[in-house]
């Protein structure tokens, strides 16, 4: 199997083990087998002045501050589309993102994009880091990311 089909099939293991109906258990195990120990977590966002933030967390940090956005509710994240590049033992995919409230897409929560970047450790492709970023009012991707959106 080649190095863009295993990334390809990382990525979605990520989407399919955050993703689930009202009250559902993740397996974080299964996620945090995904990643490197070391990986780290970077979710970005705007304050109440409209300054960008982040939350960094490690891989081990990640479900509980999941599970306090997410509260028990309804998640669905879904790949819309990738670019993956490879260069050696070392990766990047920009994938974009939707995320849904229900399975039938009916509630749409946000669109977005997961910058990844991997590593291969002679055994296997795992995350190194992964930081994203939520399209908002002035942010908006382009058609590059996201092809079924007319540029």
């Amino acid at each position: 199997m080649n190095a863009e089909i295993k990334i390809k099939k990382i990525l979605s293991m990520l989407y399919k083990v955050i993703s689930g109906p009202k009250g559902f258990n993740r397996d974080w195990e299964q996620q945090q087998a995904l990643f490197t120990p070391h990986a780290k977590l970077i979710r970005t966002s705007i304050d109440k002045e409209g300054k960008p933030q982040t939350t960094i967390m490690n891989i081990l940090d990640y479900p509980n501050n999941f599970d306090q956005l997410i509260a028990g509710r309804a998640f669905y994240e879904i790949e819309m589309h990738n670019i993956i590049e490879i260069f050696g033992n070392i990766a990047h995919a920009f994938s974009t993102y939707e995320a849904w409230g229900d399975k039938n897409k009916t509630q749409f929560i946000k669109r977005g994009i997961n910058s990844i970047q991997f590593l291969n450790d002679g055994t296997s492709w795992k995350i190194v880091h992964m930081i994203w970023d939520d399209e908002r009012p002035g942010l908006t991707m382009s058609s590059k990311y996201n092809p079924t959106v007319m540029a």
